[in-house]
């Protein structure tokens, strides 16, 4: 009979079940399904990713509970977005809830864990510099609402250290790419555009994104994303290759600082906007630790995989 944990997150655009062996540490289950957005919308209201989520789990849970359901030691939810005092978004309660009915039903564990932390374990799967190394961990969560730098300290708490103080890369994609005609999530739509553009050396028309040391501010690169003046007179290829770059050298500015501030030993990569080829290029020679594109996007196996640590 093996120990194993189930693993929910119902983030802001993907329905996410997984199954983790908590001894071995095996990925047995990974199920995901995203949100619907209508075409030319840029996000969804909290209330309709909600209605979404209560939609896809019964889904997702007939996929793996015939498999895995009477092996079940934890059920592992995310219920927050950050280990941190008042983070709270609404999306959550539709994973805590369907963990709370399917422990008292199975008799498993219930654990809780944040969004966040759920990210970080799933980029530092098969790393020996994971949360359980007792290091403190220097992490950059980069996805379509956030861009923080984090200090994870071996208790799991967490503190900020750096980021955006307006919008994040994953913002500023998807109202891209929607603004373009591609649909929402629009970040691998002009990450493939990039990486499939050479500039023959063509100065970059875009200014580059204000920082200070670890803190930076896009809405400047927004704006002339926006201006007929400059990315108007620009190819759509040329318009997400230049923009890939001044986020890449951005990310590089404060993450390099934070680095040198910390002390830390190198920095994890994890969030969907990590998935990106051009930033994972343009990074490469960097002391930069990006976890499994398939594991840096919103996932429950990180879920999963909290719980399998405390059951250890």
């Amino acid at each position: 009979m093996r120990d194993l944990v189930l693993g929910l997150d119902t983030s802001n655009y993907t329905t996410s079940v997984a199954v983790t062996d908590a001894r071995t540490r095996e990925i047995l289950a990974d199920e995901r399904v995203l949100l619907t957005v209508k075409s030319g919308e840029k996000g969804l209201r909290q209330s309709d990713a909600l209605f979404q989520h209560w939609n896809n789990l019964p889904v997702l849970l007939e996929r793996v509970l015939p498999r895995f359901g009477a092996e079940l030691k934890a059920v592992a939810v995310s219920d927050r977005p950050r280990a941190q005092e008042g983070s709270y978004m609404p999306v959550f309660t539709a994973g805590v809830n369907a963990a709370r009915i399917l422990a008292a039903q199975t008799g498993a564990k219930l654990l809780f864990c944040s969004h966040q932390e759920g990210h970080i374990r799933a980029a530092a799967y098969g790393s020996d510099a994971g949360p359980d190394s007792g290091q403190t961990l220097l992490c950059a969560h980069l996805s379509g609402g956030t861009l923080e730098l984090v200090l994870r300290e071996p208790d799991g708490s967490c503190r900020i250290c750096g980021g955006t103080k307006d919008i994040s890369y994953g913002q500023l994609l998807d109202r891209m790419g929607v603004d373009l005609g591609y649909p929402f999530p629009a970040g691998k739509s002009i990450d493939d555009l990039a990486c499939g553009y050479a500039p023959e050396g063509l100065k970059n028309p875009f200014s580059r994104v204000f920082a200070q040391k670890t803190y930076l501010n896009l809405s400047g690169l927004e704006t002339q994303l926006k201006s007929p003046k400059i990315a108007g007179q620009l190819s759509q290829q040329q318009a997400a290759f230049f923009a890939m770059e001044r986020i890449a050298e951005s990310f590089c500015s404060i993450a390099d600082a934070a680095l040198a501030e910390t002390g830390a030993a190198f920095l994890l990569v994890t969030g969907g906007v990590a998935c990106s080829r051009f930033v994972r290029n343009y990074c490469k020679d960097k002391n930069y630790v990006f976890g499994d594109a398939r594991l840096c996007s919103d996932n429950a196996v990180g879920v999963s995989l909290f719980g399998g640590a405390r059951c250890r």
